[in-house]
């Protein structure tokens, strides 16, 4: 496992101006926030960077100024995931351009729930592999592709050159499946879990990597948790759990996690700007409901 691909990467929004353009500003605003809180890295233009509501010239102009932000200060990962395989390998290439530590894709989706078999998507990710000359991970999240890597499978795209996982299913014996299956074998191989409520018991299983939503907001929060875990101070670590679990469930008070980010960004002082439609920021109501939340948890 790459060293420098352990430890907290927040799935950084991207931000949006009330008409629904790229906010170039908002985004460095967060990358700046985030680096400064001393965050190991970050995983860019996934689910909470809303690719599927951008072009491919779009997500390409959000990754260029994330890498001109961030400056080498962190490693960066970069979804490149789409439907089609020469799209994935197209924003590859411009992502290894720019300098990413790794890339990480989904499942090719629309299909993949009724069509695509074993073969395809191990084929997909092949192509991907061969393409680049940087790590290449499996972004696994069956809520939104409608197809679930098995761990024989898993073991097989680790086989054709797949380097790393980002777990989103929030299932956490498959992600033991997961490890069992593939760390003999392939013991570099990088278990990154995708689910903040899952951190303490993924890192209890060897996971040494989180890709962490509530980090948006609370990243010294995320990394206390991770600290106290390497230092063996497990009750510590339990009570922090249980609150990243309570702001998670603040985060959703609109239905959607990560659009309750922008919001709770602004009450740090962080303007991120607002997310694209058809995503909502939180109503007067539901921003008041939040405010006195995290106060009550002692967040605000």
């Amino acid at each position: 496992m790459s060293k420098n691909l352990t430890g907290v990467y927040p799935p950084i929004i991207t931000c949006f101006t009330q008409d629904g353009e790229i906010y170039e500003r908002g985004i460095r605003n967060v990358v700046s926030f985030l680096s400064e809180k001393g965050v190991n890295g970050l995983f860019v233009i996934g689910s909470y960077g809303s690719f599927p509501l951008m072009t491919d010239d779009e997500r390409k102009r959000v990754a260029e100024i994330i890498f001109d932000e961030v400056k080498g200060r962190v490693p960066v990962i970069v979804h490149i995931g789409s439907a089609g395989t020469r799209r994935s390998i197209a924003l590859a290439r411009h992502a290894q351009e720019l300098g990413a530590e790794a890339v990480a894709a989904v499942t090719p989706f629309y299909y993949s729930g009724f069509a695509y078999k074993e073969t395809e998507i191990l084929n997909h990710f092949e192509q991907i592999v061969k393409a680049v000359d940087v790590p290449v991970y499996l972004y696994n999240n069956p809520k939104t592709t409608y197809y679930t890597v098995s761990p024989t499978t898993l073991l097989k795209l680790a086989d054709v050159g797949v380097q790393g996982l980002k777990d989103s299913s929030g299932d956490l014996m498959l992600f033991a499946d997961y490890l069992n299956t593939v760390r003999p074998k392939h013991p570099d191989f990088n278990f990154m879990i995708g689910t903040v409520g899952l951190i303490q018991p993924s890192y209890l299983f060897g996971a040494r990597s989180c890709v962490a939503g509530t980090a948006n907001v609370f990243p010294e929060l995320v990394l206390e948790l991770v600290s106290k875990l390497e230092q063996g101070k497990h009750e510590e670590a339990k009570d922090l759990q249980l609150k990243v679990i309570q702001i998670r469930k603040i985060q959703a008070i609109t239905g959607f996690r990560p659009a309750g980010c922008y919001t709770m960004l602004k009450m740090r002082g962080v303007d991120a700007g607002v997310p694209r439609l058809p995503w909502r920021l939180p109503n007067e109501e539901e921003t008041k409901a939040m405010r006195r939340q995290l106060v009550e948890i002692g967040m605000l």
